[in-house]
């Protein structure tokens, strides 16, 4: 049995892959399509890095203090 791939690890696809991908998403319930969104905006948020650390914040912070 293969194993499940973990949520955070990318995970590549032929564009056959996608596309059949984007086909059975058709058939998802409205409330199955919210469940996939939350999901897809959460790992979206977690991969984006802020602008400015906390240190660079904080020295722009001083210099117009």
């Amino acid at each position: 049995m293969k194993e499940k791939p973990k949520k955070c690890e990318e995970i590549e696809m032929t564009t056959q892959q996608f596309n059949e991908l984007r086909q059975k998403i058709n058939e998802l319930t409205a409330s199955q399509l919210k469940s996939l969104q939350g999901d897809i905006s959460h790992s979206l948020n977690k991969k984006e890095s802020p602008l400015l650390s906390n240190e660079e914040r904080d020295m722009l912070s001083k210099l117009f203090a």
